[in-house]
């Protein structure tokens, strides 16, 4: 089996592409100067997949590693071309994720991927939105509308604000960091799924 590789350079300060390749036993990076890191796949002890847009690369998706050194590797499908520039490069970055999951599957078993926000951002996403949705409630209440003339004004206002209780409950479960099996990663958490 021939090694998968991934090209790509991070920014504008990086010398040139770094190449991540998937061998048998780890995971290796090679810098532009040549240097060449190794990280065991039986020392990765997180994962996590997740699209996480930006300016310019509204189609980017990380693939982050947690080393057993409590070091973190962050790879994307954004590869930097210049300034405000980038190419998407998620074909190619599609296939080294997926050799990568299967050679960690290998490697251990009963590891599990964390898919959607980590759970920090996802517990401060939940209160923002929280707020946000009694701010807005507290709104359709208290300020005055053309719905106030009417007899029930107040039912109907109170039927809007619990006609947006699913659509905030579907973006709850949506957003929720789920673990699942290396070998059953759902099609949305890489690009093109």
């Amino acid at each position: 089996m021939e090694p998968i590789s991934y090209l790509r350079r991070r920014d504008a300060l990086s010398r040139g592409e770094r190449a991540w390749r998937v061998d048998e036993d780890a995971l290796v990076s090679v810098g532009g100067s040549g240097n060449e890191r190794r990280y065991r796949w039986a020392d990765i002890e997180n994962v996590r997949l997740c699209a996480e847009p930006r300016q310019a690369r509204p189609w980017r998706y990380v693939f982050e590693l947690q080393t057993r050194r409590g070091g973190k590797l962050v790879i994307d499908n954004a590869h930097y071309v210049g300034p405000g520039r980038y190419e998407e490069r998620s074909e190619s970055y599609r296939a080294f994720v997926s050799a990568s999951l299967e050679r960690l599957a290998a490697t251990k078993p009963d590891m599990r991927a964390l898919i959607g926000e980590m759970p920090k951002r996802y517990f401060f996403l939940l209160l923002t939105a929280l707020i946000g949705l009694g701010v807005f409630a507290y709104v359709l209440i208290a300020v005055r509308t053309p719905l106030d003339a009417l007899p029930y004004a107040m039912l109907i206002k109170l039927a809007i604000v619990l006609l947006m209780l699913p659509i905030f409950w579907r973006w709850v479960l949506g957003a929720m960091p789920r673990g699942v099996a290396l070998t059953d990663i759902p099609e949305r958490a890489l690009p093109g799924g």
